[in-house]
């Protein structure tokens, strides 16, 4: 990293400038964005009403309901205050008076007492369960109430580039894509996921309460609701009408909508991207000394006349005159193998540097 760095820092600005004056690029950059927002403020008033509903169903509203039948006195299962009078009132109903005074009748009101809770207040809470439990699965069946972004980042880049004799192209092709879930929680930490189970759970457990069980045979209720005093002053029943008009308003009403929206981002980096096209450059540029340019150079020398030279100021024999060449190639490939082995290594490590920088770059892009 200080190598790439160092080099950064000592890159000829003069140079740059030059390099990406005259360039015309053919870029192109989009960000395309794709969002679902879901609306949970159903999820919020659910939860606000199940308190309200578990108190009435743990303890319903329940009534006594009084059967009167005549029926014959062998079929009488209870001698009650209401039948004596009732006898007394209807002596048609005696069949004899004993000498003793007792009353013999030919038949007796029968009272059937029945405690109940079919009570109207108790059916509307009934089917304000059942249209609680079918709007919540309408509405995971519409979506699964997750709010999320689809993010998708794409650039084409092309340019070309002379320098000298050297025509330089370049074409790159980059797409990304994120996708991100929004992450909703309530206030004791807990998930979006985790809240819509226990709504599930909860619905389950009022569905098989012993409270819904006695009312399976009763007739369901429809708006528009009769506004009972109990169902206007009890505290739990004024909740309950609340979630039922809230049920209704938003029955139909979709809670997902979806946005798409397209950005042009060529603007904001066609700059980073000539300057990668330099570096990329740079990167690949061979040295100024070249093996073309010291293929030249060496062509220009005339070998006769340096061992002529040589020759002319130390009087050597043949054999050594040759043991020297031969040691001064040696050497001088050793050195060139050497240099190559050293370019090749910092070449190796600044393209490994410069594509990890690269990778940073495009990370900000996202």
């Amino acid at each position: 990293m200080e190598d790439m760095t160092t080099y950064l820092a000592n890159i000829d600005e003069n140079e740059l400038k030059t390099f990406v004056k005259d360039l015309k690029p053919q870029i192109k950059a989009t960000t395309d964005v794709h969002r679902v927002i879901s609306d949970i403020s159903w999820v919020e008033m659910v939860e606000d009403s199940i308190p309200y509903l578990d108190n009435i169903i743990r303890n319903p509203r329940r009534f006594i309901v009084q059967e009167e039948n005549i029926v014959p006195i062998e079929k009488a299962k209870v001698v009650t205050e209401e039948s004596i009078r009732h006898l007394a009132q209807n002596t048609n109903l005696i069949q004899d008076v004993e000498e003793d005074g007792t009353v013999i009748p030919l038949k007796l009101l029968n009272v059937y007492r029945e405690e109940t809770v079919d009570l109207y207040e108790n059916r509307f809470i009934k089917s304000l369960v059942d249209n609680l439990y079918q709007f919540v699965n309408n509405k995971l069946a519409e979506s699964d109430q997750q709010s999320r972004v689809d993010t998708k980042n794409k650039v084409s880049y092309e340019a070309t580039q002379e320098i000298g004799n050297n025509k330089i192209k370049i074409n790159l092709n980059l797409e990304s894509t994120n996708a991100e879930v929004i992450e909703t929680k309530d206030k004791d930490g807990h998930s979006l996921e985790t809240r819509i189970e226990h709504i599930k759970d909860v619905l389950a457990a009022f569905r098989g309460s012993q409270f819904i069980k006695n009312l399976s045979a009763s007739q369901p209720v429809r708006s528009p609701i009769r506004k009972t005093n109990v169902i206007l002053k009890e505290p739990n029943f004024i909740k309950a009408l609340e979630l039922w008009e809230y049920l209704e308003s938003n029955a139909i009403k979709p809670m997902t909508s979806v946005e798409d929206e397209s950005l042009d981002r060529t603007k904001d980096i066609i700059d980073k991207y000539n300057l990668a096209f330099y570096l990329t450059n740079d990167a690949l540029k061979l040295n100024k000394d070249t093996k073309y340019d010291k293929m030249k150079s060496r062509s220009r020398i005339d070998l006769t006349q340096v061992i002529s030279d040589v020759l002319s100021e130390d009087d050597l024999e043949e054999k050594a005159l040759k043991r020297m060449l031969n040691q001064a190639v040696k050497k001088a490939y050793a050195q060139k193998r050497e240099e190559e082995a050293g370019v090749k290594k910092a070449f190796v490590n600044f393209l490994k540097e410069y594509n990890r920088n690269r990778q940073k770059a495009l990370d900000c892009l996202k």
